[in-house]
């Protein structure tokens, strides 16, 4: 009796999904799921910071592209109600002690939209894992979340202080991925992913901010860009994975919550897709399941 001939088919590679901040940017990166799903793409990890964090998270919980389209654009901008009471705190012209609850923003609506769109899932309970960047507001670390309540993971991944208020989380004080891992590619890697397709939404920097909130704004959007370029370039010269930065182009500043730049954000999603869909083919292997 003949012994089995092993196997020379080499295992298939493990391609991790990473998605930066850009708040509604992060649109974008809808008809890069589109592109994947169409070629058989299914990622073996997905990780996600600030509005990249609540796209991947809607997809984990099974929303097709056209349908987190759909609730971008039925997105309700009452939903952003300043808080006078904060903003008075803040500036002085109520005298009570600054503390981080402090914020432009009311939050507990937003939360509550969350819980809604997520119907108080776990992260531990995804189909695909999720790993999801936040900030300690209290030692500036890096904190990677892949337990917990869904929707109070994505409000500290996108917390983005001081429009809204840090959350305390599992004894951490968190806030906005962005100011520790803007694009989260090391997560990835530390997780053993052959392939890192990181998509990173590139926009180009106005340097005549109109007010106070547009120069908040852009001072994190200089410092996001920094920490993104110094983690991509050493993840590339020090760890032996595939990475694939697919760079969203945007020809124009997109204002925080500018709900009528829509289509434009989705037009860039689709050019980045004809750049960049052949080398993520080339990297993942055409109609892989």
């Amino acid at each position: 009796m003949s012994e089995p001939v092993p196997s020379s088919a080499s295992p298939r590679p493990r391609v991790a999904l990473v998605m930066g901040s850009g708040g509604l940017k992060a649109q974008a990166a809808l008809p890069i799921l589109q592109f994947l799903e169409a070629h058989g793409i299914r990622p073996d990890l997905l990780v996600g910071c600030s509005g990249g964090g609540v796209v991947l998270a809607g997809w984990a919980c099974g929303y097709q592209p056209e349908e987190m389209t759909a609730i971008g654009n039925s997105l309700n901008p009452a939903l952003f109600k300043k808080d006078w009471n904060s903003l008075a705190i803040m500036f002085g012209v109520k005298r009570k002690a600054f503390n981080h609850d402090l914020s432009i923003f009311k939050t507990a609506a937003i939360i509550q939209q969350f819980r809604t769109w997520f119907k108080g899932r776990r992260l531990e309970q995804l189909p695909i894992p999720l790993i999801l960047q936040a900030t300690d507001f209290e030692t500036g670390e890096g904190v990677e979340m892949d337990t917990g309540d869904l929707a109070e993971a994505i409000y500290a991944t996108s917390a983005a202080y001081p429009f809204f208020h840090p959350i305390r989380r599992e004894g951490r004080l968190l806030f906005d991925g962005v100011f520790s891992a803007p694009v989260p590619v090391l997560a990835a890697i530390r997780r053993g992913m052959d392939i890192v397709l990181a998509v990173d939404f590139a926009e180009d920097l106005s340097g005549k901010p109109k007010n106070l909130f547009d120069a908040v704004v852009h001072i994190n959007k200089i410092l996001g860009r920094t920490v993104s370029q110094s983690q991509m370039l050493a993840s590339i010269d020090l760890y032996p994975s595939e990475i694939l930065r697919i760079k969203v182009r945007f020809k124009e500043v997109i204002q925080l919550g500018d709900m009528q730049a829509v289509s434009l954000i989705q037009a860039a999603g689709h050019a980045a897709v004809a750049e960049f869909g052949p080398e993520i083919l080339n990297l993942c292997g055409r109609g892989r399941s």
